[in-house]
């Protein structure tokens, strides 16, 4: 039979990339259809899928703590109701239950305490388990209406789902539940500034220590001037400012912390008053189709919002790494390893696949538009949706030409715009393929498969001329004829010559990636199971590790250079 849990350790198993979102759906309809056999779905996946017994132990070990906190909610609920606890003194026991490496139940601590009689928590964890069971039923029909689809989304958007994550504050969010963190943190304040004044005094900050947080700007502050006055800002909104990554013609990005503590953020903003009507109005639609977005290959929108002083503004995490540029670049002529390759080219293509099922068009994907974390992880962050559209043009602006400015100069990347864009053609997740069959061509050669001087000339190119081969391009190298037919199709002249979609290049990109690995082994035998995930597991061995030395969040600047 199955149950909640199932899906839960499903969406845990995908979010961890232990399990793909495939496989993890087609074993939940099994479960659900009772052809499994006796087992949950962990059992199951970790027999199907030969998985690492340490991946397993962390998978259960994630869907026990979402449990936990689960019950652990709806307890909190029932018990605000039924008893006449201040919020403030059960927010502080609870705060201190969450930041322990293991989780002991609210209920228990206060009978220890003497402050709940045992009879009464019995009770109370009845209804929270009968509330469940209610809540239950409902879940499992959303979840079959919709072909557990579900799963593909991150039960906690923007984690790697570490122990500290699992809190009440972090997966439920009733009303009662915001009390109790707006209490929470009330509670950490108090205790934060009680030490500061029992605290000595502390020297005199070098010259070189962090600024002042400044206040936030009161309504009806005076509008910012210019991008001069932009630079020094100490504080947007709530967050604190710690970098400036850098300042384009009308908007800047920043490196900062939110009321100065916690996470590092990235911070995005546009002055107003230098920006244009066409360019306001495609921050702001930016801003309306990240918040639409979820996924762990995609950079996640964390906060936007605008300033008195005439800023429009949008918040993601601060991440350490390199724009897929700089690899490339530093790669040269040989282009990036094959492992690199299918790794960093999978995690692109699935996040490509989710957006376009929103029927978002990124229309503006370069190697700049795409992060690779540090650390050897080779994550990838997709971003800059400055020129994103619906591929129904239903959103505000219809069609507009997004390559060239109001006076009809070329803008963007010009060589990775589809045909269809620069002729202001209909567009759908098909525009965004052929951007992605240059981006692989790029990666695997260090070349551009179509190159011109000038940015008129590419546009001519993408319209009439064919691309390299990857044999004409680097010719000492036996390339894989079906990588040769991929890439073809994917920089087709038309959208009908093209797949039609990202899920359909990424079947075809599986079934040349033994091929393509082989080329990077020589006679070494590669397994014929997976090669995907092979490929992942050699990156690591294949490119160098990387430290997190910097913020390469240059590609976020997107359209504020001007």
């Amino acid at each position: 039979m199955l149950r909640t849990r199932d899906v839960m350790a499903a969406k845990i198993a995908v979010q961890l990339q232990v399990v793909g979102a495939d496989d993890a759906r087609a074993l939940l309809r099994a479960l659900d259809a009772g052809q499994a056999g006796a087992g949950d779905f962990v059992n199951h996946a970790a027999t199907r899928f030969r998985l690492d017994p340490r991946l397993v132990e962390t998978v259960r070990h994630r869907a026990a703590l979402y449990e936990h906190v689960r019950e652990e909610a709806v307890f909190l609920r029932l018990l605000e109701r039924a008893m006449g606890f201040g919020r403030d003194s059960v927010a502080t026991l609870l705060a201190q239950l969450e930041a322990q490496p293991h989780r002991r139940r609210l209920g228990e601590a206060l009978v220890r305490a003497g402050r709940l009689p045992p009879e009464k928590d019995k009770e109370l964890q009845r209804q929270a388990r009968a509330s469940i069971e209610q809540d239950d039923a409902r879940i499992m029909d959303r979840y079959r209406q919709e072909d557990f689809a579900g799963v593909m989304k991150p039960l906690i958007r923007g984690s790697r789902l570490d122990p500290a994550d699992f809190k009440i504050s972090t997966l439920f969010r009733s009303k009662e539940t915001r009390a109790l963190v707006d209490q929470i943190d009330l509670q950490a304040l108090r205790e934060e500034a009680r030490r500061a004044r029992e605290a000595p005094a502390p020297p005199p900050a070098p010259a070189a220590a962090a600024p002042p947080v400044a206040t936030p700007s009161p309504a009806g502050a005076p509008a910012l001037a210019g991008m001069d006055q932009v630079s020094k800002l100490k504080r947007i909104a709530d967050y604190t400012i710690v970098e400036v990554l850098g300042v384009g013609g009308m908007g800047a990005v920043f490196l900062g912390q939110k009321d100065g503590r916690g996470e590092y953020c990235a911070i995005k903003v546009m002055l107003n008053q230098a920006a244009g009507k066409t360019e306001l109005g495609r921050f702001r639609r930016e801003l309306a189709l990240m918040a639409r977005i979820d996924h762990p290959n995609v950079l996640a929108l964390l906060d936007s919002g605008d300033t008195p002083e005439g800023l429009t503004y949008l918040v993601v995490p601060a991440l350490a790494g390199k724009e897929l540029r700089a690899h490339i670049d530093a790669a040269g002529a040989a282009g990036l390893t094959p492992p690199l390759v299918i790794k960093v080219f999978k995690q692109v293509l699935e996040g490509m696949d989710a957006v376009h099922r929103l029927g978002i068009v990124h229309r503006d994907l370069k190697p700049e538009n795409i992060f690779v974390r540090a650390g050897g992880e080779e994550e990838v962050k997709i971003m800059d949706f400055g020129l994103a559209k619906l591929a129904d043009g239903a959103d505000e602006g219809g069609q507009e030409d997004c390559f060239r400015s109001d006076a009809g100069e070329v803008v963007g990347s010009p060589a990775y715009i589809a045909p269809e864009s620069i002729t202001n053609d209909a567009i759908d997740a098909r525009t965004d393929i052929y951007s992605l069959g240059i981006i692989l061509f790029e990666m695997l050669t260090g070349k551009l498969p179509l190159e011109s001087e000038t940015a008129q000339g590419y546009l001519g190119q993408h319209l009439v001329c064919p691309p390299l081969t990857l044999a004409e391009a680097q010719p000492g190298r036996r390339w894989p004829q079906a990588l040769e037919d991929l890439l073809a199709r994917m920089m087709g002249k038309t959208k009908d010559e093209r797949p039609a979609s990202c899920a359909e290049v990424l079947e075809a990109f599986r079934g040349v990636a033994v091929p393509l690995l082989r080329m990077d082994v020589g006679s070494k035998e590669v397994p014929t199971v997976a090669p995907i995930e092979v490929a992942a597991a050699q990156a690591a061995a294949a490119q160098p590790k990387q430290e997190p030395g910097g913020w390469g969040f240059k590609g976020l600047m997107g359209r504020l250079r001007r």
